[in-house]
């Protein structure tokens, strides 16, 4: 009696246990999909690759659509392997699906009594947005500037692409976008493409055809001495420059650090605001003269020998020693402090990825985030950072690429290459 009573209990509480963890498994054992994963499965563009992230591994995933009364298998995968992320395209025109609301189930389980439904109302869109090139520069120069503006759809993602890199132009109202955008002297431009990415994922472009005006640049060769590396470039480099000989503490600066601080350049550019914050044409330094031209190659020589080389990126304007420095335009200073070759150095943002930079200054008159108007003091010229004498470079960055300053100090060029594309309808 004592023994069928000693059975009961324990057949008992074996199914106590297995009740508990079958409860379990159903609570805590399912698996959950990540919040950017049901984002993404709130429209259905033309074509989309989703990427589902589950909180837990996964070993089969169902998807079904349901619109005008029917149900649809979209997608299906029984998986040997367990995983925390499943990978699937839709193209909702070969599924026969049409423009409108829906919804979407989803199916996913981890294993026996481990499976969770999701149901996500949807907006299956595969129309492309319209995009209409309204205005830009047809004919730029080789490290010049060109301006570009386009009408999409509000909310729309609008890029130019060219030379390996994509730019994204600024929302202006109305559906209107613009930007402004560098031809770098390194790399040949024929063609750009200007797309446009609605909110669901579908997108437009266009071919520009860009005929660059070729610039030929000046050169000149340059004497190194040892007099001017221990007067300059030592200093420049302190502890950095222990151990190393004359000609490998010029390369250090003029390569290693020049090739840092350009990189430093585009970051910068990344700070760039939306709103246009200059008027008309860029200033020259007051009673300067221009002693170095933009797109100089320099070659450096050592005792006869060839040993390094750069290409001057600005205008070297020269005054009277310590002269002050005005803001050529107005904007924000998004850069103020050590700049590596430049020295001290102030950029400031004017708008749309346009900047100008104040290098080898002897002291910098501005904080980071101050607003300036053109013509108010920003510093002194001086011979900080890699600077043989008292002098300001002067540069116009366009996405943290240095372009030719002689434009933006023409007010005729500015009118009718930058802002009459900007005021285009």
């Amino acid at each position: 009696m004592l023994k069928d009573t000693l059975v009961k209990r324990l057949t008992l509480l074996v199914l106590l246990l297995a009740v508990l963890y079958a409860l379990f498994l159903y609570l805590g054992g399912k698996p959950q999909l990540s919040r950017e994963s049901l984002n993404a499965l709130s429209v259905v563009p033309s074509e989309k690759t989703y990427r589902l992230s589950f909180d837990r591994p996964v070993r089969r995933v169902e998807v079904f659509v349901e619109q005008a009364g029917q149900r649809k298998e979209l997608f299906r995968a029984d998986m040997s392997e367990p995983s925390r992320e499943v990978v699937f395209s839709l193209r909702p025109k070969e599924m026969s699906l049409r423009e409108g609301k829906a919804r979407l189930v989803l199916k996913a389980s981890s294993g026996f009594l481990q499976g969770r439904s999701f149901v996500i109302e949807t907006l299956v869109d595969f129309t492309p947005p319209v995009l209409r090139v309204v205005a830009y520069t047809p004919s730029p120069s080789v490290g010049g500037s060109f301006a570009l503006k386009v009408r999409s759809e509000e909310g729309a993602q609008v890029s130019l692409t060219y030379g390996g890199r994509r730019y994204a132009l600024y929302p202006i109202g109305e559906g209107y976008y613009a930007g402004l955008f560098p031809v770098r002297i390194e790399e040949p431009l024929h063609s750009a493409k200007v797309e446009a990415t609605d909110r669901a994922g579908n997108t437009s472009h266009h071919l520009l055809s860009l005929k660059v005006k070729q610039v030929k640049f000046a050169q000149d060769d340059i004497k190194l001495e040892e007099p001017l590396i221990e007067r300059v470039i030592y200093p420049l480099l302190g502890q950095e420059g222990k151990g190393l000989g004359p000609v490998e503490a010029f390369k250090r600066v003029n390569e290693v650090w020049r090739a840092r601080d350009v990189k430093r350049l585009e970051e910068i550019a990344t700070k760039s605001g939306p709103k246009v914050l200059w008027e008309g044409a860029f200033s020259q330094l007051p009673n300067s003269k221009v002693l170095a031209g933009y797109g100089e190659l320099r070659h450096y020589f050592y005792r006869g020998q060839k040993v390094s080389e750069s290409r001057h990126m600005g205008f070297d304007f020269a005054s009277v020693e310590r002269a002050p420095v005005p803001a050529s335009n107005s904007g924000v200073v998004v850069f103020a402090g050590d700049l590596g070759v430049y020295g001290n150095t102030v950029i400031i943002d004017h708008g749309m990825g346009l900047m100008s930079l104040y290098g080898h200054l002897s002291e910098i008159g501005v904080k980071k985030g101050q607003f300036v108007k053109k013509g108010e003091q920003i510093g002194w010229t001086g011979v900080s950072g890699l600077a043989l004498g008292d002098h300001l470079h002067f540069g116009i960055l366009l996405q943290g690429y240095e372009v030719n300053p002689k434009e933006w100090l023409d007010p005729k060029w500015v009118k009718t290459h930058i802002t009459q594309v900007l005021q285009a309808r």
